[in-house]
């Protein structure tokens, strides 16, 4: 008997092991062979790395501040996932940033199911109900979507199952630090688990423990993300309901088309039916799969209320869902003893569903031209732009330029990117002169003329460069150029759409 499993539990770890070992490695061969980083470009990946990148450069501790950007006065800045960062650090010190970020992934991804297989062996399926339990969750599209947009903080599904094991073992030490390392790893992990613990500690009065004393742990990551990411504001009925669930059917993920949203909700005709002949055994588990789904839509008075008010991404609770109707699948799955239908719904959820099998690549190159800046500021030209809640943000590409780059030339930056709007920095005075001659904010502001610059403010500041995106900047670029050589700026050098300017 394995050490630290009951005999109960122990079996059926081989055919888990491959499982998340195929979920973690196959879709992402393709853009590791061409020396990719793992996810979508025109998201949240290149912030991720690049957040990576700065925890790992502040370490040891939890950073609360980064002096990057909205320099040189700096910022309140919370890394999405402290998990990555600690884990990412040592990897990124001798590998650098976009290794670290793509191992932490597939850890994260193999972790998922691997975990959750154990999750579900403890709560009491067997071997082959835990494994079509451990795929539902663990390989589902849901967090599939997760590791193409670069949201590493919800890719780290183990540990809500993680959490699940320990109450399931009724070890109440461990339940309360595995429910805070739930917190500490994504907010929206975190609800669910609240949610899940209410209606569990009726049977588990665990699950009530590591509920209060865990939310108690993981209070100063709280602290830490209110105190520093003070942008965010409660929303719109109807920009959270844009951000839940839909019944619309959508396509596979392997049709033809680009989608780098990769929010979903989906679950297979597989799923939903064992989870619908489930449901009769195990009906408290049946509810929580229910409210789960319900308040996955972003409507109801129950988001009138405190904390509920605030969550920007309901669809986020089809983690729940799928927990619990792993559970319910995974029962019927032990008494039919077909060993297939363990395979099933995450083959189903491979083909089916509606985000990309495969992983997507984005650019890992910083352009040559980057080596010649010598900071301490430069200035990227266009910035970044912040639009409300559930509008398209058709600036978040540039992030690769912003932020990614930094991780090569070090330099500030004086922009102050607002992180999906809950961040809140301060900008100086003279950038508003410079957002003025970015086409995208132009479409905003019809009004908006591109210059005169003067470049006495920006040496006050510290800037030294100025580095030009011609590409971005379109019909703009000539005048922008023109207006900066007029104020006193000399091109220092070129390269493709790139021009860099020098402030004397």
């Amino acid at each position: 008997m394995r050490k630290g499993l009951r005999k109960e539990e122990v079996g059926g770890w081989g055919p888990a092991l491959l499982l998340a070992f195929l979920w973690a490695v196959l879709p992402a061969l393709p853009a590791l062979s061409q020396g990719q980083i793992l996810g979508s470009p025109y998201t949240d990946l290149y912030p991720s790395v690049w957040g990576l990148d700065g925890f790992a450069a502040l370490q040891p501790g939890l950073p609360l501040w980064t002096d990057r950007v909205a320099a040189p006065a700096g910022m309140g800045f919370y890394y999405s996932s402290p998990l990555h960062g600690w884990v990412g650090t040592p990897l990124w010190g001798l590998f650098g940033p976009v290794v670290a970020y793509n191992i932490t992934l597939l850890l994260a991804r193999f972790a998922t199911v691997a975990v959750s297989f154990g999750a579900f062996r403890a709560i009491g399926l067997g071997p082959r109900g835990a494994l079509c339990a451990a795929g539902i969750y663990g390989a589902s599209p849901f967090f599939q979507g997760y590791s193409v947009e670069g949201i590493v903080e919800g890719t780290d599904g183990w540990t809500l199952a993680l959490w699940a094991w320990a109450v399931a073992r009724r070890r109440p030490v461990a339940s309360v630090i595995t429910f805070a390392l739930t917190v500490a790893s994504s907010w929206y992990l975190g609800m669910v688990a609240c949610l899940l613990a209410l209606g569990w500690g009726i049977r588990e009065r665990v699950a009530w423990i590591s509920l209060g004393a865990g939310l108690l742990l993981s209070s100063p990551f709280l602290y830490g993300f209110l105190s520093t990411m003070t942008g965010a504001a409660p929303l719109e009925s109807s920009v959270r309901v844009a951000m839940g669930s839909s019944l619309m059917p959508a396509l596979p993920g392997w049709w033809p088309g680009l989608n780098p949203f990769a929010m979903t909700s989906f679950m297979g005709l597989s799923t939903l039916g064992l989870g619908f002949v489930g449901a009769r055994e195990r009906p408290g588990v049946a509810i929580g799969a229910v409210l789960c789904y319900l308040l996955s839509f972003g409507v109801g008075p129950w988001y009138w209320l405190p904390v509920m008010e605030s969550v920007r991404f309901p669809y986020r609770w089809h983690a729940g869902t799928l927990f619990c109707a792993a559970i319910l699948a995974g029962t019927i799955v032990d008494r039919l003893k077909m060993a297939w239908l363990a395979w099933l719904p995450a083959i189903e959820g491979l083909l089916l569903g509606p985000i990309e099998p495969i992983l997507p690549g984005s650019p890992a190159e910083i352009p040559q031209i980057y080596n010649a800046v010598q900071g301490p500021l430069l200035l990227d030209l266009p910035g970044p732009l912040a639009m409300p809640p559930g509008e398209p943000n058709f600036s978040r590409p540039r992030s690769r330029y912003l932020l990614y780059a930094q991780t090569l030339h070090g330099a500030a930056s004086p922009w102050a990117p607002d992180f999906n709007g809950v961040a809140a920095g301060e900008e100086a005075a003279f950038l508003q002169d410079f957002r003025a001659c970015d086409p995208l904010y132009q479409k905003l502001h019809p009004e908006a003329t591109c210059g005169p610059f003067h470049l006495a403010p920006l040496k006050v500041a510290g800037v030294t460069q100025i580095l030009v995106h011609r590409d971005e900047l379109r019909s703009q670029a000539a005048p922008l150029e023109q207006a900066l050589i007029a104020a006193g700026a000399s091109l220092q050098q070129e390269q493709e759409n790139l021009a860099l300017y020098r402030i004397p």
